[in-house]
């Protein structure tokens, strides 16, 4: 389920809603783009919000460009970024304004990242929400529950203090099944935090099967093909981690 009644004020205003498209509304705070590691071109979201109400942020790994070539093609998405640590802990950082993420990016992203790694850099979660209580901001907790390294409430010993500093806690990835999105909501009721949702799509399918499903529109055979299909999308994904560090060595 997407807690969209859970929503924070500080998104209302990136909304964009005519009413006469009442019945098809696209909301995804966390999705990706061909500037890091996922497949989405940006042409595609500009095609794809055509004619419809939408709530959308592209979320970058430690990168912006993406989100900028978005904003260029007129599609009003929320600044925003998806914020690695150096030991995987990652955050959804969102901005008011297109010029705050620019400055906090070049500020304190750029000459930070991890040249290995795509989705880290050299600074501590902690360092980050030093920096970040001097912009205006949202952050989110993504994938609380989720998978491996990013497997938050089991293998990081920080996690609870950092909860009680961030805004939201994502509530819905679609990447993860129901049982781990229900655990990350009770963890949003207990600590009074609002809520984030997104597709956490690389590639087409998973924005298409997010949008079916918050649209009460996914079946059960959907969910299996969407299964299979993301599990065919693994290797291209890492094969673009993999030339994204080979590529820094040229």
């Amino acid at each position: 389920m997407v807690e969209f009644q859970k929503l924070s004020e500080f998104f209302f205003e990136f909304i964009e809603s005519d009413f006469k498209y009442a019945g098809d509304f696209y909301y995804d705070l966390h999705l990706h783009t061909t500037a890091s590691d996922s497949f989405i071109k940006p042409e595609f979201l500009k095609s794809f919000t055509d004619n419809k109400r939408y709530l959308l942020a592209v979320t970058d790994h430690n990168e912006i460009r993406g989100a900028i070539k978005v904003r260029e093609l007129g599609v009003n998405n929320v600044p925003g970024i998806e914020l690695g640590c150096e030991d995987g802990f990652e955050i959804l950082v969102y901005f008011k304004t297109m010029e705050l993420l620019e400055e906090f990016y070049k500020k304190e992203v750029e000459g930070y990242k991890n040249i290995k790694r795509m989705a880290k850099t050299h600074r501590d979660i902690h360092e980050y929400l030093e920096l970040l209580k001097d912009y205006q901001c949202h952050i989110s907790i993504p994938h609380i529950c989720g998978l491996v390294q990013k497997n938050f409430i089991n293998n990081k010993s920080y996690i609870y203090d950092v909860i009680k500093k961030v805004d939201s806690i994502e509530t819905h990835n679609h990447a993860l099944s129901e049982e781990r999105n229900k655990i990350a909501a009770e963890i949003r009721e207990k600590y009074n935090k609002t809520a984030t949702f997104g597709s956490d799509a690389h590639i087409l399918r998973d924005m298409l099967s997010y949008y079916k499903y918050a649209n009460h529109e996914l079946k059960n055979g959907d969910k299996i093909l969407d299964y299979l299909f993301k599990l065919g999308s693994i290797s291209g994904i890492g094969q673009k981690h993999i030339l994204h560090m080979l590529k820094k060595h040229e």
